[in-house]
């Protein structure tokens, strides 16, 4: 397992996009932080999670971990990798998980780009 992030701050599911298989979370400024974080997966397969975290830690797991983590039954395993978020009670199988810091507000647009809205 390798840990790619993690932050002491809260962070809610912002935004899914089932066209375009992107689950984007946000930590905006709150609890007197003057930045906002948005962590972007893309090509989405299988998502395992709570609406917001607490903290958030996200960590890749080697394939020849997964079955000792995952016990749902996973497609596409080759092409996508499995990310843990805090210690291995949630996850996500996607392609690839970035993320970005910056001093935008709530409403501001993510660096990654517009998300569609549907009205």
């Amino acid at each position: 397992m390798q840990e790619l992030v993690e932050w002491g701050r809260k962070f809610r599911v912002w935004h899914y996009s089932v066209s375009h298989s992107q689950l984007l979370l946000r930590s905006v400024n709150v609890d007197d932080r003057d930045s906002r974080v948005d962590v972007l997966f893309s090509n989405v397969k299988t998502v395992y999670l709570p609406t917001s975290f607490d903290r958030l830690r996200i960590d890749r797991l080697e394939e020849s971990e997964i079955h000792e983590f995952i016990h749902e039954e996973l497609s596409d395993l080759n092409r996508t990798e499995i990310f843990l978020l805090n210690g291995a009670k949630f996850f996500v199988q996607a392609s690839q998980c970035q993320w970005h810091e910056d001093i935008g507000g709530p409403s501001a647009p993510s660096r990654f780009g517009p998300f569609k809205r549907v009205d």
